[in-house]
């Protein structure tokens, strides 16, 4: 069976010159390595799916050798007629076995990655129900702490605060991996999106876990009427929202996040701003992978799996935005979504400084040696 309509183009010319170095074969007495122009008979094989039309036409190669050897007469220089034919036919027999064992490869290969493939679907479901079934008693669990909260004694609180906290944690967690492990299946839609809503309502939701960790998030928009962004509402929230978590986590307990608005020719960059400790260049540079996480083991002092920046990096990139971290050690951190205004090609530029997820642009480290 063919792949493809232009072969039978392809075969045709392969065929139809073959024919022809054979009729002149037979018509000519000569003791050259004729078969070699075979080898593009045999090199067909690529053409049909069943493997075994390798053998068939390095044997069809080889009789049409061995038929002139024969015609129109046997050539008076039997030796060298004979030593030059059975090269021929050696070429054209070691081309078949080194086709059929790229085809065996090919195949092989192609087989691990259905396998793969099949494994990751497999991984992305186990992971989707998972961490569906988790959230149910997560929510069961952060609704009746709120209950007991209400009236509890002194000494009770401290304690509930650390369950709802926890709870809190781990539901934004799973709601990042949900999404993480389901946004293949999830289609964008583009709008005009309004920030200065979207950004107050993000500020507002991260008030808690702010206060928990002793820190001010303070939103600045320096004029109204901020021009809206092509982009899809429920990702740019995601984006935000996973931003200020990290900058809340990060930061040290008395210090201050802080994210505005900053429009520029055909884009607008939404920066997020802590005073925590910074990030490691090479650190830095590996941001965004899933499960990525800059400390390991024992040394880990914060919590969490690494999928809230790869999932932001995803849907960034998906809303052809860019995300971007500039960071120092000591000096703090600043991400950057950029995203295109409502209206506008997909080509603007903003001068962008730091480190662009995906670009693997590193920004110069003063602290570095």
């Amino acid at each position: 069976m063919l792949r493809g309509g232009y072969g039978y183009g392809v075969l045709a010319a392969i065929y139809g010159a073959c024919a022809i170095f054979f009729i002149g074969d037979i018509s000519v007495d000569q003791t050259l390595a004729i078969g070699v122009v075979y080898i593009p008979l045999v090199a067909t094989s690529v053409f049909y799916r069943n493997p075994r039309v390798i053998w068939l036409l390095a044997g069809i190669a080889s009789g049409l050798v061995g038929v002139g050897l024969f015609l129109p007469v046997v050539s008076e220089n039997v030796v060298t007629a004979v030593a030059n034919r059975t090269l021929s036919i050696a070429a054209i027999w070691i081309v078949a076995t080194l086709m059929r064992h790229e085809r065996n490869v090919a195949e092989q290969l192609a087989e691990q990655t259905r396998r793969a493939e099949l494994a990751d679907q497999a991984k992305g479901r186990l992971l989707a129900n998972v961490s569906h079934e988790l959230k149910t008693p997560l929510n069961a669990i952060l609704g009746f702490s709120e209950l007991m909260l209400a009236d509890c004694r002194p000494d009770q609180v401290q304690y509930l605060e650390y369950i709802k906290a926890g709870g809190r944690r781990l539901l934004g967690t799973f709601e990042n991996l949900i999404d993480l492990t389901q946004l293949d299946e999830r289609v964008l839609q583009a709008s005009a999106v309004d920030l200065a809503p979207l950004l107050r309502e993000a500020v507002q939701a991260m008030r808690v876990p702010a206060a928990e960790q002793r820190v001010s998030v303070a939103l600045t928009l320096e004029r109204e009427g901020l021009p809206a962004v092509r982009a899809d509402a429920w990702a740019v929230r995601r984006i935000v929202e996973n931003l200020l978590s990290n900058a809340i986590k990060f930061s040290n307990p008395g210090g201050a996040v802080e994210i505005e608005v900053e429009p520029a020719c055909d884009l607008v960059a939404i920066n997020v701003r802590d005073e925590g400790r910074g990030i490691a260049p090479d650190v830095l540079l590996r941001l965004g992978e899933p499960f990525f996480q800059g400390e390991t083991g024992g040394s880990r002092h914060f919590e969490g799996m690494g999928t809230g920046l790869a999932l932001s990096l995803r849907l960034a990139t998906a809303m052809h935005g860019r995300l971007v971290f500039d960071s120092h050690r000591g000096g703090g951190t600043r991400a950057r979504l950029v995203l295109p205004i409502a209206g506008t090609t997909e080509n603007g530029m903003l001068p962008l400084d730091g480190t662009v997820l995906g670009e693997l642009r590193r920004s110069p480290d003063p602290g570095a040696s």
